[in-house]
């Protein structure tokens, strides 16, 4: 019995520094210590992987992490993806999923956020408490204080409603690179996730399309598919 919580101690652990890393890379922050411990957050995250098939995302990012000046491309394709003047990717759950600002994810973020003793830093966090880099160091914080109410509820209520598409953005943007193994990730974190809080994926709206009439969770499903088949031709994986 002992062994087994401590087995489930390291889970939530584990959990809550999948969500703090990627929450991270989703903030943006004029700090100097931006990003400071993304090389040890993704080192530690390659030790204990819940799905082998990631390896080669972890091995292509912390390829590009040796010195702390390789932080700067990080930095660089953020502002490309979500700062940009053309085809900004959206970093609001309340743009995401009803395509305008501060409306429905916003309140429910809210809501949670009267019941803990959480309460958003704005010299760190510019963004509304539904942006993604947000909801996912929150999601960090409830994990690591055993909060698991407020963690299901936010992730029912807000993360799963919409986080399929605005990774699918991500990975259809011809300028993610490094982004697109964050994605990939993210992607297989999320459906690890669902598992955890015995959730299925939202019913896709719709008007929720993109080209070929797929639904956005299915051309991202195609998509994390993709990459994982061109990963495993480029090491020679039959």
């Amino acid at each position: 019995m002992n062994e087994l919580k401590m087995d489930l101690e390291k889970l939530r652990l584990a959990r809550s520094l999948y969500y703090q890393c990627l929450g991270e890379l989703f903030v943006f922050s004029f700090s100097e210590n931006r990003l400071c411990n993304l090389k040890a957050y993704l080192e530690a995250m390659q030790e204990g992987l819940f799905d082998e098939s990631l390896r080669t995302s972890f091995e292509i990012l912390l390829r590009n992490l040796q010195d702390a000046q390789d932080l700067q491309a990080f930095y660089k394709e953020y502002d490309e993806l979500f700062l940009a003047l053309k085809n900004t990717i959206p970093m609001t759950f309340s743009y995401i999923e009803e395509g305008f600002e501060n409306s429905n994810p916003l309140l429910c973020v809210r809501q949670i956020l009267v019941k803990s003793k959480i309460r958003r830093n704005e010299k760190f966090f510019k963004e509304s408490e539904d942006s993604v880099g947000f909801c996912f160091v929150l999601m960090s914080e409830f994990l690591k204080n055993k909060e698991d109410e407020l963690a299901k509820a936010l992730f029912e209520k807000v993360i799963n409603q919409s986080i399929d598409e605005f990774l699918m953005l991500i990975f259809s943007n011809s300028k993610a690179k490094l982004y697109k193994e964050i994605a990939n990730i993210a992607a297989q974190f999320i459906e690890f996730e669902r598992y955890c809080f015995e959730l299925e994926k939202p019913t896709i709206k719709p008007s929720k399309k993109v080209q070929n009439d797929l639904s956005r969770s299915e051309f991202l499903r195609r998509e994390v598919n993709k990459q994982r088949r061109s990963r495993e031709k480029s090491q020679g994986i039959s």
